[in-house]
């Protein structure tokens, strides 16, 4: 499982590659995206469902282009933190206009990069981002766990329902994806459904509540389903 997700765009691609085998040591179990230009970079983040913890964003000499991508990110209202990457120092004013997290110059050292990623590393892990992965027709999906409400199937599609209401579909199976949900706040309570216990607001004689939307839960998962419900709650509130 990913503990952050990293994206890399940098159209010198031998500086993209070593910058990516740098990270890729630092943070073995990151996810590590690689874009080949600038506008790639603003169509991957345009997509809701897809994830970035942080993103490094090579500057390009003179005419400083990937200083306007990461104004249009802002404007777009994304402030994820972009680390500029540069040959020099010439745009390091301006690149703290657009609210860049931090500016690098190349070569770039394996101490300057662990001493960047560590700040945001811990706050992955604090949020306990646990997040759900696929490829679909060669798109690569991040989807965290506490922007999931439920997971659907139906015809071997799965279809994934966030907490703002919107959905996305792949072709596949739940039993898919069971190995990412192990020990997590997901329940299977029917053969088409998986919920999230922390999404539930209420539990019925034969299904849970999840704001207006109610998920049946199946005789063959009946008591299984109650019993985790149970304990999940006695959990919270021992938390609490």
């Amino acid at each position: 499982m990913a503990v952050m997700t990293i994206a890399i765009c940098d159209e010198i691609r031998k500086d993209a590659q070593k910058l990516s085998r740098q990270l890729s040591t630092l943070v073995p179990d990151a996810e590590i995206l690689v874009y080949r230009s600038r506008q790639g970079l603003l169509d991957g983040l345009s997509q809701e469902h897809k994830i970035c913890n942080m993103v490094f964003m090579g500057l390009d000499g003179e005419n400083g282009k990937s200083l306007e991508t990461v104004r249009a990110m802002r404007l777009r209202g994304n402030y994820i933190p972009v680390v500029m990457v540069a040959d020099n120092e010439k745009f390091y004013k301006e690149a703290f206009e657009v609210f860049a997290y931090n500016y690098l110059t190349k070569p770039v050292e394996s101490g300057e990069l662990e001493h960047v990623l560590i700040p945001i590393l811990s706050a992955c892990k604090r949020e306990g981002g646990r997040a759900l992965y696929f490829h679909y027709r060669t798109q690569v999906y991040t989807l965290q766990h506490s922007r999931l409400s439920y997971i659907s199937s139906s015809l071997h599609n799965v279809t994934f329902h966030l907490t703002d209401g919107k959905k996305i579909s792949c072709r596949a199976r739940l039993g898919d994806f069971e190995g990412q949900l192990a020990e997590s706040s997901f329940l299977r309570c029917h053969q088409s459904f998986c919920i999230n216990l922390e999404k539930v607001t209420s539990l019925k004689k034969n299904s849970f509540v999840i704001g207006q939307t109610e998920i049946p839960i199946s005789r063959a998962y009946l008591k299984n389903a109650r019993q985790k419900y149970k304990d999940y709650l006695a959990q919270q509130k021992v938390c609490s």
